[in-house]
Formats: C-alpha cells, sequence, structure tokens
C-alpha cells in the first residue's frame, strides 16, 4: 500500500499536505481543509470576497482553526501560515 493512500486513510488525519501561505486579500486555494500557525497571534479573516474583515481573532500555535475562512488578509505574532489540503 502507497504512503498517500495509507495517509487518505487515516481518520486521523485533515489532509494529504500542507503549503506555506501567505496572507493576502485574495482566495485561499481550492481544497483546504485546515488552517493553523506556527506561533500565538491574532489573524485577520473575511468568510466572503466583499465582506469586512474580522480582525484579531485569536490563533494557537498548531492548532487548527474550526473553520476555513475564504481569505485570511493579514497575521500578528504567528510568522507562517499553513494550508492542509
Amino acid at each position: 500500500m502507497s504512503r498517500e493512500i495509507d495517509r487518505l486513510g487515516d481518520t486521523s488525519a485533515l489532509g494529504n499536505a500542507c503549503i506555506e501561505y501567505a496572507p493576502a486579500d485574495t482566495d485561499l486555494p481550492e481544497g483546504v481543509k485546515a488552517v493553523h500557525f506556527d506561533a500565538d497571534g491574532t489573524i485577520a479573516f473575511k468568510n466572503d470576497a466583499g465582506g469586512a474583515a474580522v480582525t484579531g481573532y485569536p490563533v494557537a500555535r498548531g492548532v487548527p482553526l474550526l473553520f476555513v475562512p475564504r481569505r485570511i488578509t493579514a497575521m500578528s505574532g504567528a510568522t507562517k501560515c499553513y494550508l492542509v489540503l
């Protein structure tokens, strides 16, 4: 059995790939299953393209967000953002 198939069958895994992402006022890529950060801090995000940003939302190091926003526009404290695909 291949490693990729092993990961896809693991019920504790959120996805099978992780990429670094630079916050911007653009939509997250298709297929994002989770978002996490390398340090505690806060983020600004948008739930829809034309909506206002929610600012000061707390994030914890290595803990996935409970939701996947449409856009992550900024972060403070954390220096890296990761998307799980």
